[in-house]
């Protein structure tokens, strides 16, 4: 069965910054079931936790995170892929920091992220993401970063859908 091709695709206007914005958004997996979310043609027009659950902010450094969406085709298997990154640092090596990031590697995650475009993508919706890396350094000079640096890696069957500011608010509480 063929797959139409039904658009193609013009240079657009070079109105667009890099990197993320100043927060993101991580909770459990299950704090938001699927069948709390409705979603069409990549952007997500329903989307809420379950009674009492949220996703928590975290803030970020300007120009100190990433966010990678690659779609992976294997011609020899006949399929196609998402996988999903999220990397960024916190600051100041501390019992806190690590007990909360313990808890985080221990969980099936979803997680929001808001671009530098002001462009929310939803990182694990179907299967969730996981801290795959968590390396914390004291750093070696007195201007060496101290703190940790986390990777979070998805596996999705699509590339990452996208939410409003206002479901974005919605699913949040302050850290």
């Amino acid at each position: 069965m063929a797959c139409n091709i039904v658009q193609g695709d013009s240079i657009d206007c070079r109105d667009s910054v890099g990197g993320l914005g100043l927060s993101l958004l991580i909770g459990e997996y299950g704090n938001v079931p699927q069948a709390n979310i409705t979603a069409s043609s990549g952007v997500i027009s329903a989307m809420t936790c379950s009674s009492g659950k949220r996703l928590f902010k975290y803030e970020l450094d300007k120009e100190n995170a990433t966010f990678t969406d690659s779609v992976m085709v294997s011609v020899e298997n006949g399929t196609t892929h998402s996988e999903q990154t999220l990397t960024f640092t916190i600051k100041k090596m501390s019992a806190s920091h690590r007990n909360n990031l313990l808890t985080l590697a221990y969980n099936r995650l979803m997680i929001v992220v808001k671009d530098a475009n002001g462009i929310n993508h939803v990182m694990g919706q179907v299967n969730g993401a996981d801290l795959t890396s968590n390396e914390g350094t004291s750093g070696k000079a007195l201007g060496d970063m101290n703190g940790y640096t986390l990777t979070f890696t998805a596996k999705e069957p699509v590339p990452a859908n996208t939410v409003s500011d206002a479901i974005y608010a919605s699913l949040q509480i302050t850290a």
